[in-house]
């Protein structure tokens, strides 16, 4: 489980969004930073640099055996790793940055059965919680992955770590999805990107991609890569499995009155059954604590529905799927566009101001969001280079007409209209003309 520093850490407001590397958040934690050092100074210190925080969460197994994961909010820098007994230090299988990332680690199904397994593990960690909430951004999506099986636990899984926040509620126009499940889905979608799993001649799975066009994979599990550790990783899934097998070898699983509850409950409206599986789980002395809490006292419907799976010895995701029906991101999908403002004749801070407002115009909407991704310089006559463009990365979800017309208002409110530039970042790269906004 996390360390007790990680945990407290983790309740307070910027936590998360430091984590999932909002630029504001990462300004204002690297403005904190800054003033503690100037503060030292001031009071006759040498002013040194504060110390950089790194937060550590193992997730075990059993036996020395499972995933640790180093986050250090200072450089925007997560860390995944698998330890085990027989590895003398922990192996890289993944990590996440904001410049030279492989987050491209694993399926969601094998995300979902590292989680069952260490939370009947650890009976202090709840699933759907911290542990996928954390681990999510090395999951990704490739073909036949079903997102009905996916967004409840996602979902669940960051309203157990943030409650309440700026980012805790569903996302205005996507019901029933939180903005976190969406901006994951947004950046772990990689179906249809031409990515392909296959097995190597050691028995490991690993991925590839031949068509490198689409959205890139970045993994370290390629099918020649040295750097990835198959052989742990591969013995990290099979113990996983066992131990959720392991559920159904306790004998009160196969008594008559718990298989009755068991059908009740695999049924779409499963759910209203819970209480009479419960009661007949104790009456014929089921020993495993962790799945007895998760279908009499869930921490989410979603937590009762994989309990059950495990029970009945139903496929993984299966019940989850019949509980909540389609997700409302089936179907949907984004658009990552490119909006360039000419510097010449703005002021310094023109085009950060523009992203600000255009970001929030765009998430009050449930269209997307905006942030500035650099600028282009020129060398001026006198030699000196001079500030020439500024560049913005602009996602829109779902209705891209719509997103234009609101990029075009907040263009027309700042008279940058006539010279900006949008266009899509992803081939063909075409222009998209601006609207004029009705009165």
């Amino acid at each position: 489980m996390a360390d007790d520093d990680l945990t407290a850490r983790m309740a307070e407001p910027d936590f998360w969004p430091l984590y999932l590397f909002d630029d504001q958040a990462l300004e204002a934690y690297e403005e904190e930073r800054q003033g503690e050092e100037e503060d030292e100074e001031g009071e006759g210190g040498e002013g040194e640099e504060a110390e950089d925080e790194v937060f550590r969460a193992e997730f075990l197994l059993d036996h020395g055996l499972g995933l640790r994961l180093e986050f250090e909010p200072g450089v925007s820098y997560v860390d995944l790793a698998v330890v085990s007994p027989e590895s003398a230090e922990p192996e890289t299988v993944g990590w996440d940055d904001m410049a030279h990332f492989h987050p491209h680690v694993m399926t969601w199904p094998e995300l979902d059965l590292l989680c069952r397994a260490a939370a009947l593990h650890d009976p202090g960690l709840r699933h759907p919680g911290p542990m996928l909430a954390l681990l999510l951004r090395f999951a990704f999506l490739s073909e036949d992955e079903d997102l009905d099986a996916i967004t409840p636990l996602t979902d669940a899984a960051f309203a157990a770590v943030r409650p309440t926040g700026a980012s805790g509620g569903a996302v205005s126009g996507t019901v029933g999805v939180r903005e976190e499940t969406r901006d994951w889905f947004d950046l772990r979608d990689l179906r249809g990107a031409g990515v392909e799993w296959s097995v190597r001649p050691d028995g490991c799975r690993a991925v590839t991609q031949h068509d490198r066009d689409e959205v890139p994979l970045y993994s370290l599990r390629e099918p020649a890569s040295d750097d990835f550790p198959f052989t742990t990783w591969s013995r990290l899934l099979v113990r996983a499995a066992e131990l959720l097998d392991a559920v159904r070898s306790d004998p009160a699983v196969h008594t008559a009155e718990v298989q009755e509850a068991l059908d009740r409950c695999a049924g779409p409206d499963g759910h209203r059954h819970l209480g009479p599986l419960s009661d007949a789980l104790s009456e014929a002395g089921f020993t495993g604590s962790v799945l007895m809490r998760a279908v009499s006292e869930p921490v989410a419907p979603a937590e009762a529905a994989w309990a059950v799976e495990a029970l009945a010895g139903l496929e993984q995701g299966e019940l989850t799927a019949a509980w909540f029906g389609r997700s409302p991101l089936a179907g949907s999908r984004s658009w990552q566009l490119s909006l360039t403002l000419p510097a010449a004749g703005r002021p310094w801070r023109f085009a950060q101001e523009v992203a600000e407002e255009l970001s929030t115009a765009l998430r009050e909407a449930g269209l997307g969001r905006a942030e500035i991704d650099g600028s282009t310089s020129v060398q001026g006559e006198h030699g000196e280079y001079v500030r020439h463009a500024d560049h913005l990365d602009v996602l829109v979800r779902d209705d891209l007409p719509r997103g234009v017309r609101v990029v075009s208002q907040v263009l027309h409110r700042h008279q940058a209209a006539a010279t900006a530039v949008l266009k899509h970042a992803e081939k063909p790269y075409a222009d998209i003309p601006l609207v004029v906004p009705s009165t």
